[in-house]
């Protein structure tokens, strides 16, 4: 398979707002669960059965994913049928939050990393009372993890680059910044919005 970020989904609202990047997986799946659907070319909306019919007439114009019994066109574009708000604006805790608040740097070398090479480094481990909060949070290499092991950064002379906290919020168009695979007729919904 294709590498993903060419599956890349633009996500909008019932109301046509960008909201969300999603891969192309979770596209399919809410297009088929009648959550959303997907936008031509010219923006006309198809729901799950017409975009099926849609994808047999499709030569070249759209990424194909082979299922069992049909070849079906991942969509570029999705709106939304129900959900017409924008995302909450506060920020959930999680391993993928901690790497974006940290632009995929590790916190201790300041190098650049893919993600898959990250993981997420308690500073005060959680042998001596550390919790899994913003502030004890940041990203970290493989190599710096384990140099650090179980010990405080002081322990092992390490310092750290920038003093972690909890992110106000970031947009869910966060992918953007990580030069996802535009797709044609992004542009048009994300210039209005500022992007």
């Amino acid at each position: 398979m294709q590498n993903k970020k060419q599956y890349d989904t633009l996500v909008l609202n019932k109301l046509y707002i960008p909201i969300h990047i999603i891969t192309w997986k979770r596209a399919l799946s809410l297009l088929y669960q009648d959550h959303a659907h997907s936008l031509d070319k010219d923006f006309i909306p198809y729901d799950y059965k017409n975009w099926l019919e849609l994808s047999r007439t499709l030569d070249g114009e759209y990424k194909l994913v082979n299922t069992v019994s049909y070849r079906v066109a991942v969509p570029d574009i999705l709106t939304l049928t129900r959900y017409d708000r924008l995302p909450k604006r506060d920020v959930k805790f999680s391993r993928e939050n901690v790497f974006a608040r940290d632009n995929f740097i590790c916190q201790y070398c300041g190098k650049k990393f893919k993600k898959k090479d990250l993981t997420v480094d308690h500073i005060i481990p959680k042998c001596f009372g550390g919790k899994g909060t913003w502030d004890n949070i940041v990203t970290a290499c493989n190599k710096c993890n384990s140099r650090k092991d179980n010990k405080t950064p002081e322990q092992v002379g390490m310092k750290l680059i920038h003093q972690p906290k909890e992110p106000r919020w970031f947009s869910p168009l966060y992918k953007l910044s990580q030069k996802p695979n535009m797709r044609p007729g992004w542009e048009k919904f994300l210039k209005a919005v500022g992007y």
